[in-house]
């Protein structure tokens, strides 16, 4: 290779990584679109084996479509509608009893200063109350800004709605949408790449909903039982946890642990063993039931994709991470497989 050669190719790699990052800058200016148009094709996809299913009782695509979204619009709204009053009276109700539970909280932990004193621990109550009441407010607010946002957000909202439904409208609608992301001499292998990223992804939703719908049943139970107030706020919080791997369960042990130890330092204990046997039930008896259809995902590359997510688009980031990891896994099997059968 002369030394041209080696010019011209040296320019067009640093032309394309050029061209790349600016891309990738882009794209992340415009990330409250690509998250949308994200949602719109996750929507879909998820939501294709029932309108398969129903065009095969004979029904038109669009008979089919506009019952699948029907039945998912309406119980949502009605399944939210019955829940969120409920949760944020039980969340009032616990703003409204906590000077109380202060003054439970700055008896138990006068003990424990005293007691980590003795053995050289610096334990300040105060600060520990400061820290406490800062996190409560940062939350609420968090609560106040999100709403905000979503009023803010509504064009994407409607965005959203009709892209999703103009993908399931059309026919064959995911697989056209994938071809246009892709050069013409690589339709076939995206095709398949699509058809076998939406099994993978609607399974995993389906999944997902029902270990969500059996975890909340699980939590209120059991604390219901253990007699822990404000148990279906609780248990709802720790059912929307469960969308996230791993870290999830832990997220919502916290908040039952705190008010059981507000109320006696045995119950918060007892709180904490439920959550843990809880935990254990799930991860090895019920989610390997409910997700046996799902391809399992490397641990350690799914904690890396929800802390990118939720790094770039915060919780919406870390709800996508999970199927994006999911769809990402089927193009690297696909490239594994093609380098296999060359070597």
């Amino acid at each position: 290779m002369t030394t041209n050669d080696q010019v011209v190719v040296g320019t067009k790699i640093v032309l394309r990584l050029a061209l790349f990052v600016a891309g990738a800058y882009f794209l992340y200016l415009i990330r409250d679109v690509v998250l949308t148009v994200l949602f719109a094709v996750l929507a879909a996809t998820a939501l294709s084996p029932a309108i398969a299913r129903l065009q095969s009782l004979r029904l038109s695509r669009t008979a089919a479509v506009i019952i699948t979204y029907a039945i998912v619009f309406f119980g949502g709204t009605t399944i939210l509608s019955f829940f969120l009053p409920l949760f944020f009276s039980e969340v009032k109700a616990f703003l409204l009893h906590w000077p109380e539970y202060i003054k439970r909280l700055d008896v138990f932990l006068s003990g424990a200063e005293a007691y980590l004193s003795a053995i050289g621990i610096d334990f300040e109550r105060e600060q520990f109350f400061q820290n406490i009441e800062q996190g409560i407010t940062d939350g609420l607010t968090n609560i106040f800004s999100t709403t905000v946002n979503l009023f803010q957000s509504f064009i994407h909202g409607i965005g959203f709605f009709f892209l999703a439904l103009y993908l399931s409208l059309e026919e064959k609608g995911l697989e056209k949408f994938f071809l246009l992301l892709t050069p013409k001499e690589y339709h076939a292998q995206a095709l398949s790449i699509a058809a076998r990223m939406q099994g993978k992804v609607s399974q995993w939703l389906f999944g997902q909903l029902l270990l969500m719908l059996i975890a909340f049943a699980l939590y209120y139970l059991g604390l219901s039982f253990l007699g822990i107030p404000y148990a279906l706020a609780i248990a709802f919080f720790g059912g929307i946890m469960e969308i996230v791997p791993y870290i999830g369960p832990i997220l919502a042990a916290i908040p039952a642990v705190f008010v059981g130890l507000l109320l006696s330092p045995t119950l918060g204990l007892f709180v904490l063993v439920f959550y843990i046997i809880a935990h254990q039930m799930e991860a090895h008896i019920i989610a390997p039931q409910v997700m046996k259809r799902s391809a399992g995902l490397n641990p350690v590359a799914l904690i890396i994709a929800i802390l990118i997510g939720a790094e770039l688009a915060g919780p919406l980031g870390i709800i996508l991470s999970v199927p994006l990891t999911m769809m990402l896994s089927v193009f690297v099997e696909d490239i594994l497989v093609k380098r296999k059968d060359i070597v």
